[in-house]
């Protein structure tokens, strides 16, 4: 049933589609034997095949794809089991991280039985800059500040019970920790200065809930899914944190069934105006503008979408590609969504199945994590994956993943705004927690490519012949377009040259002549000026003996 849907959604989207065709003018790449060469590269290629007219072709495309680069060193240790809290009764007790938030220069991370950790970068280590303190181990990408023991101020026996989620508001420079029935609050820069003592706040009205899902602080307001009850909406003030809404399917006027709201994502357009993408249970994708004005909160439905059960989680960065991961009947597979608020459109362009159990989905403007367990795949943004059959799934493996965020903030700070300038956005590495590690992951992205490679026992033709086709999307006006696609062609020949040395040889070659010769024009020039001054220096000797002997 999977795959005929999926055949559905082709044949629906290739019928309206629009292939925009460009021919590039023909070239002659030359390589050496042996050695291997990136003779072209496609940086906005989402998909390229290569046509060959002979048998033992020495040129393949490579599609693009994504290198990852991981850090990690242990936070909780054994001696750790040893501490006078950690023999309180409760069935949470085994101390692994469950969560983590990004907080100014660092993380906060919080283990099941509710012990924050305070962790600071090493940018010289994270950056590659210098001019920070070192935190813990020099050589280790960051270092533990602080850990705060929150169990003993917990208000109930059924919060001992349940696992802690943590929730961080640069606004207030707040960290949250919520529960299904309370939730305190404390300050992270409290927390900074190392004090013996940190005074937690209980949030007096927190409604009680069944169950309490993803929360998220938005410009000043938590926004909390709460299961078949909605999602509740809080104000955070300089002082306090009230509530102030309840979204459920009234709001939308739908009354088809129950909200039960499995995730969430909010995009804000301007002041007071945002796009809301909830992920059901039962309905699937909702799509929807919400309000806040003196009035209070407002909704209105603008797109509906066709249902799909087994909702688990949902991310969007840029509001515009939406990707969404559902299980049915033991299957799990992730939906990508084009969706245009303004024209009020949705299609699916994307639809796969998935060959590990999916946990999250985290999105930025150029591609999304699919998250498992242990297996991860990385999706680029794009509008046709279905006219990409040779684009093969981009995977990485961090082992026992509980929690990750990117690096995204932007920061007001001397020396780190400094250091980062515009060479690391938020998408070039992500960092999190594993049951007892921290982690940071960089990534570094290869475009598409021809590579081509000539061995020594290479019996054909020498010259070779090829075509290149590869699709990009097409913009307009910022916006992926749904159904024009770019394709190039480009006709290429490969000559293969057997010269004794390789090409970077040949380089490094030139580069030695040309700095020898530097070299000995340096000398020679030296040379003559010492020259011309020993002259000079022996006529003026001369000189001053006639004039002294007459």
């Amino acid at each position: 049933m999977f795959y005929l849907s999926l055949l559905f959604v082709i044949n629906v989207c290739s019928a309206n589609l629009e292939i925009l065709e460009n021919t590039e003018s023909s070239e002659t790449f030359r390589i050496h034997l042996g050695e291997p060469n990136i003779i072209y590269s496609m940086p906005e290629a989402d998909d390229a095949t290569l046509m060959t007219f002979q048998q033992n072709s020495f040129c393949q495309v490579k599609q693009q794809t994504v290198q990852t680069e991981t850090q990690q060193f242990t936070i909780i240790q054994q001696d750790d089991f040893k501490d006078y809290d950690f023999e309180m009764d409760t069935p949470l007790n085994f101390r692994e991280f469950i969560g983590m938030v990004h907080i100014n220069d660092g993380m906060l991370a919080i283990t099941s039985d509710a012990v924050a950790y305070l962790i600071k970068f090493n940018y010289d280590n994270v950056l590659s800059k210098q001019g920070f303190a070192t935190y813990g181990n020099s050589v280790d990408f960051a270092g533990v500040i602080w850990k705060a023991n929150l169990q003993p101020i917990l208000p109930s026996i059924q919060s001992r019970d349940e696992l802690p989620q943590l929730v961080y508001s640069k606004k207030n420079n707040w960290a949250f920790v919520l529960y299904s029935d309370s939730a305190q609050y404390f300050s992270v820069a409290e927390m900074e200065k190392n004090d013996k003592t940190m005074y937690i706040d209980q949030i007096s009205n927190w409604i009680q809930r069944e169950e309490r899902g993803l929360t998220k602080e938005i410009d000043g307001y938590l926004f909390s899914a709460v299961g078949r009850a909605g999602m509740d909406i809080y104000e955070i003030r300089e002082n306090d944190v009230i509530y102030k809404y309840t979204v459920t399917l009234q709001d939308f006027k739908l009354q088809k069934e129950q909200l039960e709201l499995k995730d969430f994502a909010i995009v804000k357009v301007k002041d007071g105006q945002y796009q809301l993408y909830l992920l059901d249970v039962k309905q699937g994708l909702i799509l929807a503008y919400m309000f806040i004005n003196q009035q209070g909160f407002q909704f209105e439905l603008v797109i509906d979408v066709q249902s799909q059960k087994g909702g688990i989680a949902v991310d969007t960065k840029n509001g515009k590609n939406v990707f969404a991961a559902f299980e049915q009947n033991g299957i799990y597979f992730y939906i990508e969504y084009l969706i245009n608020f303004s024209q009020k459109s949705c299609s699916i362009i994307t639809k796969q199945e998935s060959n590990y159990r999916i946990v999250d989905v985290d999105a930025t403007d150029e591609f999304a994590i699919i998250s498992g367990v242990s297996h991860h795949q990385i999706v680029f943004n794009n509008g046709y994956d279905f006219l990409a059959p040779h684009k093969q799934k981009i995977m990485f493996t961090q082992i026992g993943m509980r929690d990750f965020q990117f690096f995204q903030y932007t920061y007001e700070e001397g020396l780190l705004k400094a250091a980062v300038k515009d060479e690391y956005q938020y998408d070039d590495f992500f960092f999190g927690v594993t049951a007892n590690n921290a982690f940071l992951t960089k990534f570094k992205f290869v475009p598409a490519r021809v590579v081509c490679f000539a061995d020594h026992n290479e019996k054909g033709s020498l010259n070779q012949y090829y075509t290149l086709k590869f699709n990009q999307s097409h913009v307009e006006n910022n916006i992926v377009s749904t159904n024009k696609v770019i394709r190039t062609t480009k006709s290429f020949t490969v000559q293969v040259v057997t010269t004794f040395l390789f090409a970077q040889q040949w380089r490094l070659i030139r580069i030695l002549l040309i700095v020898l010769g530097a070299i000995i024009f340096t000398s020679c020039k030296y040379h003559i000026i010492y020259l011309r001054r020993s002259y000079h220096v022996l006529i003026q000797t001369i000189q001053n003996l006639r004039v002294k002997f007459g």
